[in-house]
């Protein structure tokens, strides 16, 4: 479910073009574009495309598409349920694109009816509101395996306290805290390549944790989100030294390295992923020969 808003130029000729990273900055965004693992890329647009998000408040992201920019034609929109923040946010953003458009024509796809920017403004209880419910809604639905949400940078995949928190909570303070707190990490989130055998077409998950770097690592290979449904047969894990600009010898069993790091006591990051923590040169060397 989203809020989808198409907002169109009313200047006959000479339509104006945004450029993206000049919006951002305007609204005091970062942006990006997200790969095929919904990992937001930084600073990368794609087709006139991007995801905005505030630094000092992550949501989910707000998608701008300027891709008919040359038409008059733009549109952002937000994920529901999303933060009251965002919410804010996005309103913010119409305002920005409307003082630089001039005149324009802004039609919410879902209801079905134009709004000014002030009706924005003036709604956003409203959608913090309808936001909360769906919140909701989405934890109190017993028939979902996992609860995964889409966020502005990476995925989040729900734990048991949370759901079970968010499926009864009152408004959405603990919502956008637990939110911007997953993002505003200085961490690496790992991301796979996937391979597949010429003879078997099976396909391989392959992993790389660097030398130095906090990371978020998927308890299990096949733990990622992409746009096919692919099986992964086997997972394998890299470890890469980065003073050193190479990779040491070895490809290693993925379930292997993430048994390896529980018995560290790494920290859980949400139900699908761990939290490893910065590694030195000794400690990838030790763990490379305990798994060869």
């Amino acid at each position: 479910m989203a809020f989808t808003l198409q907002i169109r130029q009313k200047k006959l000729f000479g339509k104006t073009v945004l450029e993206i990273p000049l919006l951002a900055r305007a609204c005091g965004f970062h942006y990006g574009s997200n790969n095929n693992f919904y990992i937001l890329e930084e600073e990368e647009q794609s087709r006139g495309t991007a995801v905005f998000y505030n630094p000092e408040r992550i949501g989910r992201g707000i998608f701008f598409d300027g891709s008919k920019a040359k038409e008059g034609c733009y549109e952002i929109s937000y994920n529901i349920p999303t933060t009251k923040a965002e919410i804010t946010d996005a309103a913010r953003l119409a305002g920005e694109i409307e003082r630089r458009l001039g005149r324009v024509e802004m039609y919410c796809v879902e209801e079905e009816r134009t709004f000014t920017c002030r009706e924005l403004e003036q709604g956003i209880p409203d959608f913090v509101t309808f936001g909360r419910k769906s919140l909701n809604h989405f934890c109190g639905n017993k028939e979902l395996v996992s609860h995964i949400l889409t966020l502005a940078r990476w995925p989040y995949t729900l734990t048991e306290d949370k759901v079970a928190a968010w499926a009864s909570c009152t408004d959405l303070s603990d919502f956008e805290q637990t939110l911007h707190d997953l993002q505003a990490m200085d961490v690496y989130y790992a991301k796979p390549r996937l391979l597949q055998k010429n003879d078997t077409k099976e396909i391989g998950a392959f992993y790389a944790l660097t030398e130095g770097c906090e990371s978020v690592f998927p308890v299990r290979a096949d733990g990622f989100l992409n746009l096919g449904e692919l099986k992964v047969a086997e997972g394998f894990v890299q470890f890469v030294l980065y003073s050193e600009r190479r990779a040491l010898e070895g490809m290693f069993p993925y379930e292997r390295f993430v048994e390896e790091m529980r018995k560290g006591g790494v920290r859980q990051y949400d139900a699908d992923h761990i939290l490893v923590p910065p590694q030195t040169k000794g400690e990838l060397e030790k763990l490379a020969e305990k798994l060869s």
